[in-house]
């Protein structure tokens, strides 16, 4: 017979590592946390015109074209906040075993990475890299994802 001194009542830890063991078999919800983590983050980027660097300024035709409609002076990429344009067409998808960001607008691509555009590709638009994700994401993801493991 076991010594009782040496008997624990380990329910609670086997429950607890039996809900760890279900919640990993299953790791989109921990990629639904760091989807909304990141996307919160890139929002972000938009909200201080680029970060850890600052994006280049638009040109003054640029500018000229927004005042006119109302837009200017404003953010670089944002005219609509959220609710359109390039800023509200970034969307992610958490699945079991990745999380894909988009950006959903044909004009998506050439703002984040630069290049030529315009009728004849006669338009240098700089590279305003807006899908960034910071240093400081990864820690509060970790954070967040530990927490999401050990709730009980």
């Amino acid at each position: 017979m076991p010594d009782p001194h040496y008997i624990y009542d380990d329910r609670e830890f086997q429950n607890m590592v039996r809900d760890m063991v279900s919640k990993l078999g299953n790791l989109e919800p921990a990629h639904e946390i760091a989807g909304e983590i990141l996307h919160a983050s890139i929002l972000k980027n938009f909200e201080d015109g680029g970060r850890p660097t600052k994006w280049p300024d638009l040109a003054k035709s640029t500018k000229e074209q927004r005042a006119k409609q109302g837009n200017w002076p404003g953010q670089i990429l944002v005219r609509t906040g959220v609710r359109g344009g390039l800023m509200g067409a970034v969307t992610y998808d958490a699945a079991p075993s990745q999380v894909v960001f988009l950006g959903n607008k044909p004009y998506s691509a050439i703002h984040h990475l630069g290049g030529m555009a315009g009728k004849g590709l006669k338009t240098k638009i700089p590279a305003r890299p807006y899908m960034m994700i910071q240093d400081e994401d990864w820690q509060e993801i970790k954070t967040a994802i530990q927490q999401f493991i050990f709730e009980v």
